[in-house]
């Protein structure tokens, strides 16, 4: 049954069922309630799909259909763990897994222990869970069960590769990809691709992850496919950006945008942007940066996502204070500060205070940035982020020298002092002793 199901279809299914009550043979209604709550599951209609298999496996028991009964055990603990019921799930579960070991059934075994395992590892037992899924794959192996066999070995991939396990993770895509090839099922075949070019990227096998990628690639225009395509895309970005071949690096991102604003997937156009954006600034290319930034900064206000915005307006300041377009970087570190004060995010808020008062500093706004720079120290203690407590000690003690308040800048620098004593950073605690040092020097004079 397809994910996608019309209400023409269920129509059609719900008349089946009306037709099959008047039928003498239970298992006439039997299929016709199983088929309605796979297509209602499909539908994405948990509870009215729970009420079909839970009629069906009544009668399924009174006419001792032990075959049905063990199916429609799995389906009733689907149903529940979707609802969110575990603890009746599992039972559930257990029930069909029972029935499929007494009825000797391989295929319903395999489905009683895959879904076991898939609620094992929602519960967080990973181990348990692995136990489960590995045991029903190789039951799935010994049948030679292909499409089981696909379906447990992607779902043991990802796993292990969570579990950051690449060589059990490699195993298991490339069962599943030769499953997929076996079977001739090319949507599968890039996905695993995918998967397994994801893995060797995070293990450093950058030569390997580019070429699955580029096979996934291939696969996904002939599929005109275009999420695949995407992902494709924008895994052979990162590859690149892992190489620093800025070139191809912005190449492939250049073609994943374009698909991505052309099918109007936000979504992945601003998680391209976000990745692009970071290696740009990266490699200090900040001319470069600031169109990807200004549209990623659009879609993050069109889709008023808060936390996208901070991201882009933090990046935005950062790139015109580099560029020495002061005004614009100002504006932007003050949207920043703003939507970090929406946020309720304190840390963000005293990193932008910092940001904002050296923009300040070098516009010559020393008030300003005095003012700032201690709000930065206030908010930066309150988080214990000690490095830029330490910084902003240091630009205030700049700032007052400028206003010729030598005994509170020497105050300041004294405070920098101990702080980068604490954190142990050597090189800003010598350049705090020797502007002190300067300063003792100054006040003597005075």
């Amino acid at each position: 049954m397809s994910n996608t199901v019309t209400p023409e279809q269920l129509e059609i299914l719900e008349t089946a069922v009306a037709h099959a009550r008047s039928d003498a043979k239970p298992t006439v209604l039997i299929n016709a309630l199983c088929q309605l709550g796979q297509a209602l599951l499909a539908a994405s209609n948990v509870p009215k799909a729970l009420t079909q298999f839970e009629e069906a496996l009544e009668l399924a028991q009174v006419s001792d259909n032990k075959l049905m009964e063990g199916r429609l055990w799995g389906y009733r603990g689907i149903c529940l763990t979707r609802l969110g019921n575990s603890h009746f799930a599992q039972i559930a579960l257990y029930k069909s897994h029972n029935l499929a070991k007494e009825l000797d059934n391989k295929p319903l075994l395999i489905d009683a222990l895959t879904q076991l395992g898939s609620l094992q590892l929602d519960y967080g037992q990973p181990t348990k869970a692995i136990s489960k899924l590995e045991q029903a794959m190789g039951i799935a192996l010994a049948i030679n069960d292909q499409p089981r066999t696909m379906h447990l070995a992607g779902k043991l991939g990802n796993i292990f590769s969570d579990l950051a396990s690449p060589e059990k993770a490699i195993e298991y895509f490339s069962l599943a990809l030769q499953a997929a090839e076996d079977l001739d099922q090319p949507y599968a075949a890039c996905s695993y691709k995918l998967s397994m070019g994801h893995v060797y990227l995070a293990d450093e096998a950058f030569e390997v992850s580019r070429e699955l990628f580029e096979e996934a690639l291939a696969l996904a225009e002939d599929l005109n496919n275009v999420p695949a395509k995407i992902g494709a895309l924008s895994s052979l970005m990162r590859t690149h950006i892992a190489t620093n071949n800025g070139s191809l690096a912005t190449l492939y991102a250049d073609n994943a945008l374009q698909l991505a604003r052309a099918t109007g997937d936000s979504g992945a156009e601003i998680a391209n942007l976000n990745l692009l954006t970071a290696y740009l600034i990266q490699q200090g290319k900040f001319q470069k940066t600031l169109p990807y930034l200004q549209r990623a900064q659009e879609i993050a206000t069109a889709n008023e996502d808060w936390d996208w915005q901070l991201t882009m307006q933090d990046r935005l300041g950062f790139v015109y204070y580099q560029l020495g377009q002061l005004d614009e970087g100002r504006s932007a570190y003050e949207a920043a500060l703003e939507t970090a004060m929406q946020l309720q995010n304190p840390s963000a808020a005293a990193r932008l205070y910092g940001r904002l008062g050296a923009v300040l500093a070098e516009q010559n706004q020393t008030s300003e940035a005095i003012a700032v720079a201690e709000e930065a120290v206030k908010l930066g203690r309150s988080q214990e982020d000690w490095p830029l407590v330490g910084e902003q000690q240091i630009l205030l003690a700049f700032a007052l020298v400028e206003q010729n308040e030598i005994a509170q800048a020497m105050d300041y620098c004294r405070q920098a002092i101990a702080t980068f004593e604490q954190t142990g950073q050597s090189d800003q605690l010598s350049k705090a002793q020797s502007l002190l040092a300067e300063l003792e020097q100054l006040a003597a004079v005075q």
